[in-house]
């Protein structure tokens, strides 16, 4: 836009060194003019504007009022071209001009022409450098911002499984001290009570007995469910796949926190798979996708493997696993297709739970 105003104010100049408007030849030059610059303007070609500033001026010849437009094309030469050069030759045609009779005033416009071409070809060259370093700038942030998510999602991630791992600690602490002392307790209470001879004492044993006992079945449950609540799904199941012959392929796709039902039941499954596909088949690699959906937790194991298993006589491992999902109410489907595949879908409403 501020190329094209520059233009109309060079054409303005140059129609005021004009003697008469109104003739033939002034207006067809002048269509001429819009035309020819037009196009330069358009099509931006170094090789088109100079055929086209050439033929103006060839026609020009014919035509001399043309001649007073002649700076409109000195502004495109001198835009495309080195300026120097163009002040030369601008120089040359003008004393040319001036020995045919043209006014001296068109010596003018050509020179403010070519200040306008130079001041034009800064003013673009300063803006695309503006713009490329807008872009720039622009796509360091969005790296940077990408680049910040990720290390959020690692920091998140550790600090994740940092919680996990200090589950499973407490829970072994647990087990490890105060499990073994209530159970020397109940040990020793229940040895008090086999040769305790006063009468008196038995309530207080047996009251005794009991407390203990509904301690160690409530330090029980509480190691059962911090040792569940430290499994962390997609690390384990990548530790489960270190042990496989095959080359295996995880495709991991889980957002909210997974059931202790379903972590138990998934890692279950695919233990059972790798060992069945390292003993039975001569698969090459598996690939082990797991997903969740609005509605539903899925486990698809797929190896390349050649040998067909024996679908009427499934293994006891098989069985275990079916009667497993069944109790959660999932769905087992088991097929040779191409190589052996387990598919399982868990609802997200669990309708019981596994115990180890």
């Amino acid at each position: 836009m501020f190329t094209l105003l520059i233009k109309v104010l060079i054409l303005a100049l140059s129609i005021s060194t004009v003697d008469s408007v109104s003739s033939v030849s002034f207006l067809v030059m002048l269509l001429l003019t819009i035309t020819f610059t037009g196009l330069n303007q358009y099509f931006s070609n170094k090789e088109l504007v100079s055929a086209l500033s050439g033929s103006f001026l060839l026609i020009s010849s014919f035509l001399p009022v043309g001649f007073a437009f002649s700076p409109l094309f000195v502004f495109d030469l001198a835009f495309h071209f080195k300026v120097v050069p163009v002040v030369v030759l601008t120089l040359i045609f003008n004393v040319f001009l001036i020995s045919l009779g043209r006014s001296p005033l068109l010596l003018f416009v050509h020179l403010v022409a070519i200040l306008m071409a130079y001041m034009t070809f800064e003013i673009e060259r300063l803006s695309k450098t503006n713009r490329n370093m807008r872009d720039d700038n622009f796509e360091q942030k969005s790296k940077l911002k990408e680049q910040n998510k990720v290390l959020m999602d690692t920091y998140d991630n550790e600090v994740h499984i940092a919680k996990l791992q200090e589950r499973s600690r407490i829970a072994r602490d647990i087990h490890d001290n105060i499990g073994h002392a209530l159970s020397r307790a109940l040990l020793q209470t229940g040895a008090l009570q086999a040769t305790n001879q006063d009468e008196r004492l038995q309530p207080q044993l047996d009251n005794l007995q009991i407390t203990l006992t509904d301690s160690m079945n409530s330090i029980r449950n509480s190691i059962h469910d911090l040792k569940d609540e430290s499994i962390d799904l997609e690390s384990s199941i990548n530790g489960i796949l270190q042990g496989s012959k095959t080359k295996p392929h995880l495709s991991y796709d889980m957002t909210e926190p997974v059931p202790n039902a379903v972590k138990n039941c998934f890692l279950i499954v695919l233990k059972e798979a790798i060992t069945n596909t390292n003993k039975h088949s001569n698969a090459t690699k598996i690939d082990v996708t797991v997903a969740e959906h609005p509605a539903l937790f899925q486990l698809l194991v797929v190896d390349n493997g050649t040998i067909p298993p024996d679908m009427e006589k499934p293994g006891i491992g098989l069985e275990n696993i079916k009667e497993r999902i069944t109790e959660l109410g999932g769905y087992l489907r088991t097929e040779y297709r191409g190589g052996f595949r387990i598919f399982i879908t868990l609802p997200k409403n669990i309708r019981g739970d596994v115990n180890d």
